[in-house]
């Protein structure tokens, strides 16, 4: 019985420390996010926890909308978008 309570115990704290799995981003968020926007672009990635910026700025709309979407991947709960079009 100590033992399952031990076990028990353990695996809670691992949990909390850890998050689930879920909450993970992705570590190539923010070459992802940099490819999407394109190669005329200027895109900073900052990931705080399960939050990303983007600053800096992107070719056209379609660039900046490219780079969101692509921010808004696993494990991210919001983007906050101050990137702004270069034409």
């Amino acid at each position: 019985m100590k033992l399952l309570t031990k076990s028990i115990a353990i695996s809670t704290l691992i949990l909390a420390i850890a998050g689930p799995a879920s909450a993970m981003v992705s570590p190539n968020l923010a070459h992802d996010v940099r490819s999407a926007a394109g190669a005329n672009s200027n895109v900073h990635v900052t990931i705080d926890g399960d939050t990303v910026t983007l600053t800096g700025y992107a070719e056209d709309s379609y660039a900046v909308a490219q780079a969101v979407s692509a921010a808004e991947g696993d494990g991210v709960a919001k983007v906050v978008n101050h990137l702004f079009r270069s034409n």
